[in-house]
């Protein structure tokens, strides 16, 4: 899910991008902010947006494309103020508010994440929206409205593991271990591991329950 999220994001800054940086130069270093997000080059991205927001303060899109070039490089409070930037200078944008939220999660701050998710799923109810919604309450355990939202997310989102894989941990968290078990043996063959290792401890805990 995250994967689709990516190439949303980057469809909608390239065709909004462009149309608002019109000197050949600039879009000479936006060309090259693209090829540095697609090969994981965080801080050169990070400089060439710098040198644009200077030519363009008030380009929403480049805040954030910055936010997101910060949060995918883990500088979670300096993406939040991006976000931010960019939900101020066009309200409208969407996923900016689910990515601030995503920051906010990984900050431990569940009711601010909860509001951003909750706003964006208001004007763009998104399976990702409701995935990550989910997760947090289920951090929070509020394991009710956990489930509900993981539920809405997998009928939009049907082939994401991370989905099951979530609704597995709901499961198991209220004792659920047959559902639980099911789930897991789904993210599996929708291979969670191959796309996303970091997903590991998770499975291992969940294959332990589903053995004991």
């Amino acid at each position: 899910m995250k994967k689709i999220l990516i190439v949303t994001i980057l469809l909608l800054i390239n065709y909004v991008g462009f149309t608002q940086i019109k000197n050949s130069k600039s879009k000479d270093i936006y060309t090259e902010v693209q090829k540095f997000i697609k090969n994981k080059q965080w801080k050169q991205a990070e400089q060439n947006l710098n040198t644009l927001l200077k030519l363009y303060p008030n380009s929403a899109v480049l805040y954030f494309k910055r936010g997101y070039v910060l949060e995918m490089d883990l500088r979670y409070e300096e993406c939040i103020r991006d976000f931010s930037k960019a939900i101020s200078l066009k309200p409208e944008m969407r996923t900016a508010r689910t990515n601030r939220g995503f920051a906010y999660r990984k900050l431990g701050e569940y009711e601010k994440a909860i509001t951003d998710f909750t706003a964006e799923i208001t004007v763009n109810p998104s399976a990702y929206s409701y995935e990550h919604r989910s997760l947090v309450y289920y951090l929070s355990k509020d394991y009710e409205k956990a489930l509900i939202d993981i539920n809405k997310s997998i009928d939009q989102a049907p082939k994401n593991p991370i989905a099951y894989k979530t609704r597995a941990l709901i499961y198991k968290a209220i004792d659920f271990k047959e559902k639980a078990c099911k789930d897991r043996q789904k993210a599996m063959k929708l291979k969670i591991l191959k796309k996303y290792p970091k997903y590991k401890t998770d499975i291992s805990q969940l294959k332990i329950y589903c053995k004991s």
